[in-house]
């Protein structure tokens, strides 16, 4: 078994205006096996709460959302997603309304990621939700324009679009393999 490397000291670099609600960073330095240290920086985002992502579905069909996202700039269709607030199944029912203006039920967490482990602290909550087939797409209904399009796509529309390179969020094609996997690798 692989010994811990326990962390020695740390320092809390930066904490956003709202008091650490949103991100802080940390500086931190960690005791190897060997006796060494090794610094590290970790992020902490949400106050630390379980984020979510959301796996809508339509039949065999998934909600992806449209957005614009700044740190890669461009836009970016992925699963919808959120920091948590409460509980992640409520959190996932949460942003299923907020950005495509669906009520969703059976909702389930079905696996945890951890993200980023070399950086990310927080994990997320892949959450699946079933949809009312009939259920309009309404993106951004509280009028915030965060969301630019909401579609439901195929198993096959997806798989096109992940070897074209057009689907490379990295919680969307977690939560998709995660899926795939349960139910045996098949479309």
């Amino acid at each position: 078994m692989d010994a811990e490397a326990p962390r020695a000291r740390t320092h809390k670099a930066y904490t956003d205006a709202d008091g650490g609600r949103w991100c802080e960073v940390y500086i931190d330095t960690y005791r190897l096996p060997s006796g060494g240290e090794t610094v590290r920086h970790r992020v902490r985002v949400g106050g630390g709460r379980t984020g979510v992502v959301v796996l809508a579905r339509r039949g065999d069909d998934i909600l992806l959302v449209r957005q614009w996202r700044p740190t890669v700039s461009r836009w970016a269709w992925e699963l919808p997603r959120g920091f948590g607030e409460t509980d992640p199944v409520s959190d996932a029912l949460r942003e299923l309304v907020e950005e495509a203006g669906l009520v969703g039920s059976a909702a389930a967490v079905v696996a945890y990621l951890d993200v980023d482990s070399g950086t990310l602290e927080s994990e997320v909550a892949i959450v699946e939700v079933s949809v009312q087939g009939d259920a309009p797409l309404c993106p951004s209904p509280g009028g915030d324009g965060e969301i630019a399009a909401a579609r439901w796509w195929s198993p096959h529309e997806m798989a096109q679009a992940i070897r074209a390179g057009e689907l490379r969020d990295g919680f969307t094609l977690a939560a998709l393999g995660v899926s795939s996997a349960a139910r045996g690798w098949a479309g």
